[in-house]
């Protein structure tokens, strides 16, 4: 069938050429019309200069803030003329959307002069209100013209910049700038949501910090050592004005502020407060000073952040050190020497860790400071008077009877012993344990159970304990009250027992599982006459004073203290370092023996967790990456070949 030729339209139905080109001319707008919203935006500049830079010269802000106000005004009242004269349905609406927007801004103004000026204050009776009634009116107002402003100001723009490009287009399309200016609501009410969001998390007494460069925490023990002041502690604080590590300062004594009412600090800018400074002797920013009476003790920071960072980590051990400086006289821990103790540990000894730095340093902490004692100290004839802990550390040989002789004299006293006993000792350690009136069996102990740490990957491994079982004693109470996820190492332990018709009061702190046995043939396996039993690892023995003594120079504790423990590898640099529950271990020993169990609790140190590689380890990582890895590359590739051409064949 033949096409037809397309008909031409009816002439009726194709529009007269003159009256299609009256149709498509655009209708006349306002001449102004453009110029309303940044009229009125100007204008509201005018009025931020007015307020809040020329605010102190009265004139001047009289003039802008005037001239502002009436801008707003006049071109808002403009804009609703212009809606009313749209004959266009279309451009009467968002004439009037718009200028319902620039009224909210007229709004905002007049929330924010009734609330800032003296004449709207008194018309609403805020003027003579009390403060806390204005404090409330003021936050409530300032929020209010703030998200006003807001509401008002961006969707405003947002619509004017859709509708410029259509001003004079013959329609306009409505749905653009409807959708322009509720994005721009949407975006003002999110910047006002997210503004009254962290302005409500700033009024709560609460802080979560999940940065990586934290500052420490005050910790437990810091605020029961401020508690326990008798007087006032006074903190000073000197740092520059809005000062990044002045603020994680502030917080950090804030903390301990909030349970301790004997506790004050203040910040002080250094130049604005020079004759305080000098009082303080202060010369520099970033210093910290504790006053406790006529006690003044520093802490230097850095100003800058990113060098203080490392020094925010350590602030509450650092604090807390200073702190029992200024609470606590200092006192002396004398460390026994000249028999092999671990406090000498040089050569191959100091390579596995068997040194006693980190108890040194424990020590310092807590306001001690160390001295050595041996024979050319005196220790064959009498203990220093001025000892407030002696500590014997692992020695492995035997101490003269002299030695023990003023050991024990100095226990008679009210003297304060830490005894680490060492079972792979070749000397007879049993005269150190009777100073506590304990006996030491050296026989190695080792564990059926999964209880111990594996460190060579063999049976020997047995040895190297773990406990959690603590008594509820005032020398592991911080370890007690969280047994159920620490422990302590004990590696290559002995055991300790009460000796026949003891007196003093013994306490057996730590004990082990109920799977260890005293390997007596050293084979690691329980077997022949060894049996499985719980065994005392660490002990806590208290003496009264006997009659004579002279009270007034007995250091700490009006009492003989030990603590003992059946393995001296336990308070060693390997142990500790690896631990902390260990170092906690030790710092609870030491406070109690030092009549300081009230301050017992964790030291928070946000420190890095030290990675440490074995030469063992190396060496796999090392041919695990030359050589390793791409043979298993090469395996894997020469697998997928393989498979493809199969099944290339089996399909051919």
């Amino acid at each position: 069938m033949a096409l037809k030729p397309k008909e031409a339209a009816p002439a009726a139905e194709k529009a007269p050429e003159g009256k299609a080109d009256k149709g498509a001319k655009a209708p006349a707008a306002p001449s102004y019309a453009p110029f309303l919203a940044p009229a009125f935006v100007g204008s509201l500049v005018l009025v931020f200069i007015g307020e809040r830079m020329l605010g102190n010269v009265e004139t001047w802000r009289l003039v802008f803030s005037g001239l502002g106000v009436l801008g707003a005004g006049v071109s808002t009242a403009l804009r609703f003329v212009q809606a009313s004269a749209e004959k266009d349905p279309e451009r009467r609406k968002i004439e009037r959307a718009l200028s319902l927007f620039a009224a909210l801004g007229l709004v905002a103004l007049g929330i924010y002069f009734a609330g800032n000026t003296e004449v709207g204050r008194r018309m609403l009776g805020i003027l003579d209100a009390a403060p806390d009634k204005r404090a409330r009116f003021d936050g409530a107002s300032t929020v209010a013209w703030v998200v006003l402003i807001l509401v008002s100001v961006v969707p405003l723009v947002f619509g004017e910049i859709a509708l410029a490009p259509m001003r004079r287009a013959p329609r306009v399309e409505g749905r653009r700038v409807r959708a322009a200016t509720i994005a721009g609501l949407s975006l003002a009410l999110a910047v006002a949501y997210a503004a009254l969001f962290t302005y409500a998390a700033g009024e709560l007494d609460a802080k979560v910090d999940f940065s990586y460069f934290r500052t420490a925490k005050a910790s437990e023990s810091t605020k029961k050592i401020v508690t326990s002041a008798p007087d006032t502690v006074e903190v000073r604080a000197f740092f520059p004005p809005m000062n990044d590590v002045g603020l994680e300062v502030e917080g950090y004594l804030a903390d301990i502020a909030k349970g301790a009412p004997n506790f004050k600090y203040g910040f002080y800018d250094r130049l604005l407060n020079p004759q305080l400074a000098k009082d303080n002797k202060v010369t520099q920013d970033a210093v910290i000073v504790i006053l406790r009476g006529p006690t003044r003790e520093t802490l230097t920071l850095d100003k800058e952040m990113n060098k203080a960072a490392a020094k925010l980590k350590t602030l509450d051990a650092d604090f807390q050190k200073a702190l029992l400086k200024a609470m606590k006289e200092q006192r002396t821990a004398y460390f026994t020497v000249g028999h092999g103790e671990l406090n000498e540990g040089q050569g191959a000894a100091a390579a596995e860790g068997r040194t006693s730095k980190i108890l040194r340093r424990l020590l310092e902490s807590q306001n001690y400071v160390v001295k050595d004692l041996g024979m050319p100290q005196g220790l064959a004839n009498v203990v220093p008077e001025d000892a407030s802990l002696v500590v014997v550390l692992g020695p492995s040989q035997a101490f003269l009877p002299e030695e023990i002789t003023s050991l024990e004299k100095y226990a008679a006293r009210g003297g304060k012993l830490l005894l680490a006993l060492d079972p792979e000792t070749k000397g007879d350690l049993a005269p150190l344990a009777a100073l506590a009136d304990l006996a030491f069996d050296p026989t190695v102990l080792a564990t059926t159970d999964q209880l111990f740490v594996p460190r060579r990957r063999n049976a020997s491994d047995k040895a190297n304990l773990v406990s959690n079982r603590f008594s509820s004693h005032a020398s592991v109470s911080t370890l007690s009250r969280v047994s159920q996820r620490a422990v302590v190492l004990v590696p290559v332990a002995g055991s300790l027992d009460k000796k026949a018709g003891s007196e003093p009061k013994v306490d057996f702190v730590l004990r082990s599982s109920g799977a260890a046995f005293a390997d007596k043939n050293g084979n690691y396996e329980i077997d022949g006459d060894e049996k499985k039993a719980t065994f005392n690892l660490a002990a806590a023995v208290t003496k009264p004073l006997a009659d004579g003594v002279d009270k007034a120079k007995v250091k700490g504790p009006q009492e003989m203290r030990a603590f003992v423990i059946a393995d001296a590898d336990a308070l060693s640099d390997l142990a500790l370092g690896v631990a902390e529950t260990n170092q906690l271990f030790a710092m609870d020993a030491v406070r109690w023996l030092g009549g300081d169990e009230s301050f017992s609790g964790e030291i928070v140190t946000p420190e890095d967790v030290r990675i440490e590689h074995t030469k063992q380890k190396d060496t796999y990582w090392f041919y695990g990456t030359i050589i390793g890895a791409p043979a298993l590359l090469f395996g894997v590739g020469l697998l997928v070949t393989r498979r493809a051409r199969r099944m290339a064949g089996r399909k051919a």
